[in-house]
Protein backbone atom coordinates (compact mmCIF):
# COMPACT_ATOMS: atom_id res chain seq x y z
CA UNK A 1 0.00 0.00 0.00
CA UNK A 2 2.85 2.37 0.82
CA UNK A 3 4.44 1.73 -2.58
CA UNK A 4 1.21 2.62 -4.35
CA UNK A 5 1.04 5.98 -2.60
CA UNK A 6 4.69 6.66 -3.39
CA UNK A 7 4.18 5.69 -7.03
CA UNK A 8 1.12 7.94 -7.30
CA UNK A 9 3.05 10.81 -5.75
CA UNK A 10 5.91 10.31 -8.21
CA UNK A 11 3.46 10.08 -11.12
CA UNK A 12 1.96 13.41 -10.11
CA UNK A 13 5.42 14.96 -9.80
CA UNK A 14 6.30 13.60 -13.25
CA UNK A 15 3.13 15.11 -14.76
CA UNK A 16 3.92 18.45 -13.08
CA UNK A 17 7.40 18.47 -14.61
CA UNK A 18 5.91 17.62 -18.02
CA UNK A 19 3.61 20.63 -17.74
CA UNK A 20 6.60 22.81 -16.88
CA UNK A 21 8.49 21.43 -19.87
CA UNK A 22 5.59 22.12 -22.23
CA UNK A 23 5.35 25.66 -20.89
CA UNK A 24 9.06 26.32 -21.36
CA UNK A 25 8.98 24.99 -24.91
CA UNK A 26 5.87 27.01 -25.79
CA UNK A 27 7.15 30.25 -24.28
CA UNK A 28 10.56 29.82 -25.87
CA UNK A 29 9.12 29.14 -29.32
CA UNK A 30 6.53 31.89 -29.21
CA UNK A 31 8.96 34.36 -27.64
CA UNK A 32 11.73 33.73 -30.10
CA UNK A 33 9.45 33.90 -33.13
CA UNK A 34 7.73 37.06 -31.96
CA UNK A 35 10.98 38.85 -31.14
CA UNK A 36 12.53 37.84 -34.44
CA UNK A 37 9.48 38.95 -36.38
CA UNK A 38 9.25 42.26 -34.60
CA UNK A 39 12.90 43.17 -34.85
CA UNK A 40 13.28 42.04 -38.45
CA UNK A 41 10.30 44.26 -39.27
CA UNK A 42 11.93 47.23 -37.50
CA UNK A 43 15.52 47.25 -38.74
CA UNK A 44 16.60 49.97 -36.28
CA UNK A 45 16.55 47.54 -33.35
CA UNK A 46 17.87 44.45 -35.13
CA UNK A 47 20.94 44.04 -32.89
CA UNK A 48 18.87 44.48 -29.73
CA UNK A 49 16.40 41.91 -31.03
CA UNK A 50 19.10 39.34 -31.68
CA UNK A 51 20.56 39.87 -28.22
CA UNK A 52 17.13 39.33 -26.63
CA UNK A 53 16.56 36.22 -28.77
CA UNK A 54 19.95 34.80 -27.77
CA UNK A 55 19.14 35.43 -24.09
CA UNK A 56 15.75 33.74 -24.50
CA UNK A 57 17.42 30.74 -26.12
CA UNK A 58 20.01 30.44 -23.34
CA UNK A 59 17.41 30.71 -20.57
CA UNK A 60 15.13 28.23 -22.33
CA UNK A 61 17.99 25.80 -22.81
CA UNK A 62 18.93 25.81 -19.13
CA UNK A 63 15.33 25.50 -17.99
CA UNK A 64 14.79 22.63 -20.42
CA UNK A 65 17.94 20.93 -19.21
CA UNK A 66 16.93 21.29 -15.54
CA UNK A 67 13.40 19.98 -16.12
CA UNK A 68 14.70 17.09 -18.22
CA UNK A 69 17.07 16.15 -15.39
CA UNK A 70 14.15 16.19 -12.93
CA UNK A 71 12.09 13.98 -15.25
CA UNK A 72 14.90 11.44 -15.49
CA UNK A 73 15.31 11.37 -11.70
CA UNK A 74 11.58 10.83 -11.15
CA UNK A 75 11.53 8.14 -13.82
CA UNK A 76 14.41 6.34 -12.13
CA UNK A 77 12.65 6.55 -8.76
CA UNK A 78 9.49 5.06 -10.24
CA UNK A 79 11.52 2.26 -11.82
CA UNK A 80 13.20 1.50 -8.49
CA UNK A 81 9.82 1.01 -6.81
Amino acid sequence: MRKEFEKNRLDLAYQKQLHYLNGVIAIATIGILSFLGTFIWNKDYLLTGFIIVILLMIISYYLHKKIDKNLKEISNQIRDL
